[in-house]
């Protein structure tokens, strides 16, 4: 929000970071101190929320002013909506972060999600998309706070029902939670970004290799 009493605009609103390789990863990484989010959490306002979805591509320029226009009206309303998205975030994280590891997600979690989607439908129509048709939000239905939750609700169950979920891959790095999409040849990528966390753990090896050199022999 601003003093102003409007909206934060596109121009003025946090950049974030997109390495995940898909939109529903990157919502994910919009926290790194799990299990508790809210430590590090970029989504603290419902204006954060709507501007992450303009730049991952989700909603346009006119969505984000017609919802903004709608918490404005509806403050109260937009914080528990804002709460929603980082619970479907946290379970949609669950579900991420054990289709990684080769394990089965928690059943309540899976019910959760599919619930989300279920809603979203609820709010979709079938729209004709080149040779074939698709689902997608009925534009009346952009004044309603909880479009953004649709919105990636579709995301994810096409994220869930595609191959690509089994190149989902936490970054090797301990220190980082983040997560991505290994589009890599030979599926062999380690970390969310080499310039940051793949050089860091390099700079961990040599600096180690040099310690070993430097420590005197024990015969």
């Amino acid at each position: 929000m601003t003093a102003s009493g409007g909206f934060t605009p596109i121009e003025e609103a946090p950049v974030f970071g997109f390495i995940g390789g898909d939109p529903c990863v990157d919502f994910v990484n919009t926290s790194d101190h799990w299990p508790v989010p809210a430590k590090g959490d970029q989504l603290r306002t419902y204006a954060n929320l709507l501007a992450w979805l303009v730049q991952a591509g989700l909603i346009d320029a006119e969505t984000h002013g017609i919802l903004g226009h709608a918490a404005r009206a509806q403050p109260e309303e937009a914080q528990r909506v804002l709460e929603r998205a980082r619970t479907f975030r946290a379970q949609l994280r669950s579900v991420l972060v054990a289709a990684s590891s080769g394990e089965r997600a928690e059943g309540r979690t899976v019910a959760a999600l599919s619930v989300a989607v279920r809603k979203a439908q609820t709010h979709s129509e079938l729209l004709p998309a080149d040779r074939h048709f698709v689902w997608a939000l009925d534009p009346a239905h952009r004044s309603r706070l909880d479009w953004p939750i649709w919105r990636l609700s579709h995301a994810a169950a096409s994220l869930l029902t595609s191959e690509s979920l089994h190149h989902v891959r936490e970054c090797a790095d301990a220190g980082c939670q983040w997560m991505f999409l290994d589009r890599s040849r030979n599926h062999s990528r380690r970390w969310c970004d080499m310039a940051v966390c793949g050089n860091r753990a390099k700079a961990r090896r040599n600096y180690a290799r040099r310690k070993a050199k430097q420590e005197p022999s024990s015969d």
